[in-house]
């Protein structure tokens, strides 16, 4: 089954320069839109001003997190836009790192190294949960 993500925009938000261009290779090969970022302020600047359809987003983020990324987000979406499926990418591995994730606001967590393909699937599964991807 051919995953398709076209006429979706996906922001990316990797402080790491080689996982944020794998993230951006493979998620435009699904035919996404791809906008992608090193900070926590670029990713908001970004998502106030031109909301994307998802975000993937790695935790640890230099002088921030994505704890304070997804908090920033779920305000917006309760005041804004209503429900942003958000992909945590991320070295954090244990179980007890998996649960505070969701329970921060994270749709889903995926740990490095990952699997492209693996992402791809995971976004198109959330945006199809959420009704933003025709089947």
């Amino acid at each position: 089954m051919s995953l398709s993500l076209s006429n979706k925009t996906i922001l990316v938000v990797e402080d790491d320069a080689d996982t944020r261009e794998v993230l951006r290779f493979a998620l435009e090969l699904a035919g996404a839109g791809v906008v992608a970022v090193a900070s926590v302020d670029a990713a908001l600047e970004t998502y106030r001003h031109s909301p994307p359809h998802a975000v993937i987003a790695d935790i640890r983020l230099g002088r921030s997190d994505g704890y304070a990324l997804i908090k920033a987000i779920r305000e917006t979406d309760v005041e804004y836009r209503g429900f942003t499926p958000v992909l945590a990418v991320t070295g954090f591995a244990s179980p007890d790192d998996e649960d505070r994730a969701i329970a921060a606001g994270f749709s889903a967590y995926i740990t490095k190294p990952f699997d492209p393909a693996q992402v791809v699937t995971m976004i198109a599964r959330l945006l199809s949960c959420s009704g933003d991807l025709a089947a």
